[in-house]
Formats: C-alpha cells, sequence, structure tokens
C-alpha cells in the first residue's frame, strides 16, 4: 500500500489497482494501471461510489489495452498541452534560425482561439466535426460569439501589456481563417510527430478556403487615373486658398498638397515621403546636360539606401516648398540679410508640422482631401489611402514602356511584387509597345518612301 494510499482493491489480475488517498479532504477513488515497460497511468475516477469506481477503472483498462494492442499511444495528452509543446519547440526553431519569428509571432496571437475552443479535450479525442464546430464558431467569434460580448482586451506586445477597446466585429478575412487551419494541422503534426495520436486520427481540418487565394484583383490596392489625380491636386490647391488668412491651416494645406504631388510624382511610399531631408534632394544630370532631381531614401527596411529618379513635375512642390521656407526665415531679416537659396546640406525634413515639429503621418488629413474630392471610396467600395499615388505612378509608368526591371529598382521593390501586383497591365503594356513598334515601322517605310520619290524626281 503506497504512503498516502487506502483501501487499496487490485483489478484485472492486479493490473489495475483502484484506491483512495488520504493526502486529500475528497474520499474520491483513484486509479493506477500498469502495462508492461510503460510508466504508472494514474487518474481520478470521480466518483465516491466503489462499485461505480470498478466499473469505470475496468473500462479505462480495457480502452488502454486496446489502444497497447493497436500500437496507439496509452499516454493521453490534451490539446492545450500539445499546444503549448508545439508553440515552445517552434520558439527554439526560432532560436536557431530554423523558423521564422513571424511565424512564431503569428501562431502565438492565432492560438488564443483554438486553445479556448479545444482546451481540456484529449488531442485523441478531438474529430473531424469538432474542428468544423470550432471554424463555424470562429467565423462568428466577434460577430454572435463570446468576443461579442468583449469590449476591451489585453495583449501583449514587446514584453508589454497592452489594452485595447474592441473593434467593429467583422467576420475574419479567408486569408485569417487558413493560417489557422494551417496552426490546426502543425499541432496535430506534432503530436503524431510525438506519438500522442496516431495517423489515422488526425481530424479532417478542411480544404484552403477558395477566395482567400492571392488573386490579383483582391490583392491589388486601389489606385487612381490620370484624370483623378489631377482632380485630387485642383481640389487640394483649392482648398490652400480657402484658407489663405489663417497661417496655420495654409501651411497643413499646403504641406499636404505638396506630399500629395511629391508621392504621384516619384512613387514613394507614404513614410518614405514623411522622412525626405532637404538634405536628400539633390540636382543632376543625365544624358551629359539634361538636368533632373536625384532623391535619396532608405527604403521599406530602413537599411537600405536608394536613389530615385522622380518625374520632372515635382520640381513644383519641391519649388513651391522652396519658395515657402524662404519666405519664413527671411520674414524677420532686413533686405541684405536674406537668404538666397535653400540649404542643400539642411537635415531637418521637407514635410513638417506648423511650428516645425516632424510629422507623424498624413492619413488623417490624406483621407479628409480624398473625401473632399470624392476618391475616398473607389468603384469596388474600397478605400483608398496614400498608397494609391504609388499605384498610380507604377501603373503609368509601365504603360508609358519603362522597363519593369529598371521600375522595380526605381521603386524599392522586387519585380515579382510588380508583376503580381500589374500582372493586368499586360495587355495593354503589350499593345503599347505593338504600337511604338508600329509607328517607328511606319516612320522607316514613310522615309523609305521619301527617298525612293527623290531618287526618281532626280532621274527624271
Amino acid at each position: 500500500m503506497g504512503l498516502h494510499t487506502t483501501s487499496e482493491r487490485e483489478l484485472c489480475d492486479g493490473r489495475v489497482v483502484i484506491y483512495q488517498r488520504t493526502d486529500t479532504m475528497t474520499a474520491v477513488w483513484q486509479v493506477r494501471i500498469a502495462f508492461p515497460g510503460q510508466p504508472y497511468i494514474r487518474q481520478s475516477l470521480k466518483t465516491r461510489n466503489e462499485a461505480e469506481a470498478v466499473k469505470l477503472a475496468t473500462k479505462l483498462y480495457e480502452d488502454l489495452r486496446y489502444r497497447h494492442e493497436s500500437g496507439l499511444p496509452i499516454r493521453r495528452k490534451r490539446f492545450e498541452e500539445v499546444l503549448d509543446l508545439y508553440l515552445g519547440n517552434l520558439a527554439q526553431e526560432v532560436e536557431f534560425g530554423q523558423a521564422k519569428k513571424k511565424k512564431l509571432d503569428d501562431h502565438r496571437k492565432m492560438s488564443r482561439y483554438c486553445r479556448e475552443y479545444f482546451e481540456g479535450r484529449l488531442i485523441d479525442a478531438i474529430k473531424t466535426s469538432d474542428c468544423g464546430k470550432f471554424q463555424d464558431r470562429r467565423r462568428t467569434y466577434w460577430l454572435t460569439g463570446p468576443g461579442s460580448k468583449v469590449e476591451e482586451y489585453t495583449y501583449q506586445r514587446e514584453g508589454k501589456t497592452v489594452r485595447s477597446k474592441r473593434v467593429q466585429a467583422v467576420i475574419p478575412a479567408a486569408s485569417t481563417l487558413n493560417s489557422e487551419s494551417v496552426l490546426l494541422r502543425s499541432i496535430f503534426a506534432y503530436a503524431v510527430k510525438h506519438d500522442w495520436i496516431a495517423d489515422n486520427q488526425v481530424p479532417d481540418i478542411g480544404e484552403k478556403i477558395p477566395s482567400a487565394k492571392k488573386a490579383r484583383d483582391a490583392k491589388r490596392r486601389p489606385g487612381l487615373d490620370p484624370d483623378q489625380v489631377r482632380h485630387l491636386l485642383e481640389v487640394a490647391e483649392r482648398r490652400m486658398y480657402e484658407v489663405k488668412d489663417n497661417a496655420r491651416l495654409w501651411h497643413q494645406r499646403l504641406m499636404l498638397w505638396a506630399y500629395t504631388g511629391f508621392l504621384a510624382h516619384t512613387g514613394m511610399r507614404p513614410f518614405e515621403a514623411i522622412l525626405v531631408r532637404w538634405k536628400d534632394i539633390s540636382l543632376t544630370t543625365i544624358h551629359g546636360d539634361e538636368p533632373c532631381w536625384r532623391i535619396r531614401t532608405m527604403g521599406k527596411g530602413g537599411d537600405r539606401e536608394r536613389f530615385l529618379i522622380p518625374l520632372d513635375g515635382v520640381g513644383v512642390y519641391i519649388n513651391e516648398l522652396i519658395e515657402y521656407q524662404l519666405e519664413l526665415k527671411n520674414r524677420d531679416l532686413a533686405p541684405e540679410q536674406r537668404i538666397g537659396n535653400i540649404d542643400w546640406d539642411d537635415p531637418s525634413p521637407i514635410f513638417y508640422e506648423y511650428r516645425g515639429e516632424e510629422i507623424g503621418s498624413f492619413s488623417r488629413g490624406f483621407a479628409a482631401l480624398m473625401k473632399e474630392a470624392d476618391l475616398y471610396l473607389d468603384e469596388k467600395g474600397k478605400t483608398r489611402d496614400a498608397y494609391c499615388l504609388r499605384h498610380y505612378y507604377a501603373t503609368e509608368r509601365l504603360l508609358s514602356g519603362v522597363s519593369i526591371y529598371t521600375l522595380a529598382e526605381n521603386m524599392g521593390t522586387s519585380v515579382g511584387v510588380i508583376q503580381q501586383h500589374y500582372g493586368h497591365l499586360r495587355p495593354e503594356m503589350a499593345a503599347n509597345e505593338l504600337t511604338q513598334i508600329g509607328q517607328a515601322e511606319k516612320a522607316r517605310l514613310k522615309k523609305a518612301s521619301m527617298a525612293f520619290e527623290q531618287i526618281e524626281d532626280g532621274d527624271e
């Protein structure tokens, strides 16, 4: 008899022992089961009735013996145990450079839903129907499920606890649901690898949701055509002169107008444009004597310096900012002290707040401008943000015949991204190229015809 056990009773030829513990306040029956070469399996039978305890212990033994004889693992794991072990293993893979940290962060974030639903369930007892019910519940979690009652939730970000108010509930995107299905498959695959579940016990998680395929139309950002960009800039300029007597509003709307034109003529990412300093802008020459603007930026990762060549029209906005800057600096100076040009080594940003502080974002002002120009929503109901000007720039450059490789380099992106997001332009690009070839051929034939006529005139 064990140190803390009493009333022990052997069953099934001594392979099963039921008993009560003396170190607890409850008098429920416990069971200890032995299999050759395996540690004891101990479990509470959750009953005080001895006859019921005998029945439950015998049934448990028969179930485990069947698993043992079928080559199935007899030590069973609960879902949350496997989940935690899987995430712990993934964290080690990240540490050793075998997996990306983003995958770990995403799986940790997504695991809250499946943990909540399957917690307490044995991993080998979860069926295909259970996974289907979980996925149905996940779709409506924030609409009619548990999330609909949550007004504020907390989560961890960079080691800090962040509180956030509940946002408007929506059905998760198909891509999100597919990513969570990938997590579920990974958890069950990990359980199979460690013999906590057999291959034939893995539930069918379901096929990938078709609407989550990376269709070009689904992923493409809303853009603007040339007439819309022209209209947008006209509205932005008009809004400036509507507040010309208010220095603060004039400054804000001048900056927004210049920022809008700057994006449309450079194709820069919105945050890249905000970070441009006067020292990053210079004039250079092409083809020997043609002047053009040259802009330095650090790019998306913040560590990839590149120099881009914008369209000539960007000079309108740069020069307006220069004039405004000089006007401010010369305002209180005597005529002989006034500055005649901008300091091209100045490290201050070209876009800034009224009091001189750095601008964090133009998003609110740009949204207001787009709404006033009636361009905030595209024809499919998608909202446009400042990235639509980068989309416009890329589209127009491709249609004008710029090489996809040159464009990718100038925009600080990859050829693959350009192909993915602008592949729909291929017919128009081909037509444009063929038209140019056709025009060149016509010019050549016309030139040859004129030469032939001159020869005939000479013969006469």
